[in-house]
């Protein structure tokens, strides 16, 4: 069911006003001394302690409340003055009224000053809910009953919006979708312990979500793939591992087998299409540790091919098919106006490997493990399509072109052996997004977070240097080719060593952390690393 009505938080979503709650509850402490009102002994936010007071002190604290309350009301008049609408909220809340999407506000803040400030700023809105309307404010969530019943809407149409946990808290204690925003100075941690459905910088990032701005090229975002997959892939107790971010391939127990399934298309590159889905999917496949062994493809060429071009992609899938000893059992081929380029479509299966050691949970010190270099994907698909690379590029253009093959963007080889040596926690081959968003990938598959040292990532020197000229983000280029592995602490060094002897480049990339963020060491500084599901090489098109 489509979202009618969005239900914000105001001071911190909407507006930003500077209420020193804090200042405010050590003068109504010094109140409560004043009245000698006994108080209760657990730590609470104003409202909570008003009430509990009252509680407490059982119709002996009239006059403390009057005053309390008044000073409170004083306190947040003075704010109010001061009162600034986050930049593009406005905007975004006229766009939701134009689209007849309902808006409604809750707040734990006073009535009289809220109006006040929504008159004044022209904020539109179909309903309030301020804290004298209700009898328990959030994280309880009245607020939001009250507003879901006043706007005759469903609890499935409507999201919930809010800059503090409690706002996410209070729509989950009644089943109703939420949003963090970082506008109001929380972090991201605070709203992920929270169990936020999405978590944006402000409200005006809800417009991906509500349909009212188009997103981008390259994967969909990794909040909405989270949220579809949630609400719509439905498993029976077959499928021992379902969908979800950063886990590579499907595993499914049939009454005889364990089977690895994957499905993965090719979207960017339109020369040698074939190799890159076979390798690419065979590479999922064998994360998940299963051997490669059916593959099905669908092949969709765009009007005006000619049939040697079929037949050598044909070829293409054929060969890696052999060397690679899987089975091509059928699939399907047309040819369609609908496309500009060749479409290729594989879905592969591959049959579990037995008896490995695999271990479940993650603990901070584990290592993250990067085997082979950063970028050989997207240095050769810049190379085939960029002809500008070859004439600014000579020497290294070729090496580029080749890097299909050499290095080569196959890791089956690279995951079996990490699969054969060591416990594995988990296993993932960075695709598009690049190297960041295949760390937050992992991360965020196993629950944890890493602290990784820029100075032990091997980059591609061609993918390097094709990112300086073109000036994209070689953290963000599409890295099919390199491998992230996740191992206990104690085996780390064992694996590397293996790898060494193999003459396969491989290095401990970065440590798992209990926090939830990506920290990147650079050049001696940790700052927080920045990843996107959109591919940097769609900067090229």
């Amino acid at each position: 069911m489509p979202i009618e009505g969005v239900v914000f938080d105001f001071d911190g979503t909407i507006v930003s006003q500077e209420i020193d709650f804090k200042k405010i509850f050590l003068e109504i402490q010094q109140l409560a001394c004043q009245y000698k009102i006994k108080e209760p002994e657990v730590k609470l936010p104003i409202l909570e302690y008003l009430r509990a007071v009252e509680k407490i002190n059982k119709g002996r604290c009239d006059k403390f409340l009057l005053h309390a309350y008044d000073l409170l009301l004083k306190r947040e008049k003075e704010a109010s003055k001061k009162t600034q609408l986050i930049n593009g909220v406005l905007e975004f809340l006229i766009h939701l009224k134009k689209e007849k999407i309902l808006i409604g506000i809750v707040t734990r803040n006073s009535r009289y000053v809220v109006e006040n400030i929504l008159k004044k700023t022209c904020i539109p809105y179909d309903i309030l809910v301020a804290r004298e309307d209700v009898a328990r404010v959030k994280p309880h969530p009245d607020h939001i009953s009250l507003v879901i019943k006043k706007l005759n809407l469903k609890k499935s149409q409507i999201i919930v919006a809010g800059d503090h946990p409690m706002d996410v808290i209070a729509a989950k204690r009644i089943g109703v979708l939420s949003c963090g925003v970082l506008s109001g100075g929380k972090s991201q941690q605070d709203f992920i312990e929270a169990g936020a459905d999405f978590i944006y910088s402000d409200i005006t990032e809800l417009a991906y979500f509500l349909g009212l701005k188009e997103l981008p090229d390259g994967k969909l975002q990794h909040q909405l793939l989270q949220y579809l997959l949630k609400r719509y892939c439905a498993c029976d107790r077959g499928v021992l591992v379902g969908p979800g971010i950063g886990l590579d391939a499907a595993i499914i127990k049939t009454r005889t087998k364990t089977l690895a399934l994957k499905s993965d298309p090719i979207t960017l590159v339109s020369k040698n299409a074939g190799a890159y889905a076979v390798k690419i999917n065979a590479n999922d496949i064998a994360c998940m540790a299963a051997k490669p062994t059916w593959l099905l493809t669908t092949i969709i060429f765009p009007s005006g091919t000619k049939f040697p071009e079929i037949e050598e992609t044909f070829r293409e899938i054929s060969k890696i098919c052999l060397r690679e000893n899987i089975a091509w059992a059928g699939g399907h081929t047309e040819i369609s106006q609908c496309i500009r380029q060749t479409l290729i479509c594989c879905a592969m299966v591959g049959e579990k490997i037995k008896n490995l050691r695999q271990v479940k949970n993650v603990n901070p010190g584990d290592a993250l493990i990067l085997v082979k270099q950063v970028g050989i994907e997207g240095a050769s698909i810049l190379a085939r399509e960029n002809k500008k690379l070859c004439e600014k590029f000579p020497a290294i253009y070729s090496k580029a072109i080749n890097a299909i093959k050499r290095p080569g963007i196959s890791i089956v080889k690279e995951a079996m052996i990490a699969w054969k040596t060591v416990p594995v926690i988990a296993m993932h081959d960075p695709t598009e997004g690049g190297i960041a968003s295949g760390i937050a990938e992992i991360a965020q598959s196993i629950g944890c977070g890493f602290i990784i040292d820029e100075r032990k990532i091997m980059f591609f020197k061609p993918a390097k240097i094709f990112c300086q000229y073109l000036g994209l983000d070689i953290y963000g280029l599409i890295s099919s080719g390199c491998l992230l592995i996740v191992v206990p602490a104690r085996y780390a060094e064992n694996l590397i060593s293996v790898y060494r002897s193999h003459k396969i480049p491989a290095a401990i990339t970065g440590r798992a952390i209990k926090e939830k963020k990506i920290l990147l060491m650079k050049k001696g500084n940790l700052e927080e690393m920045r990843f996107s599901a959109t591919d940097e090489i769609l900067k090229t098109r």
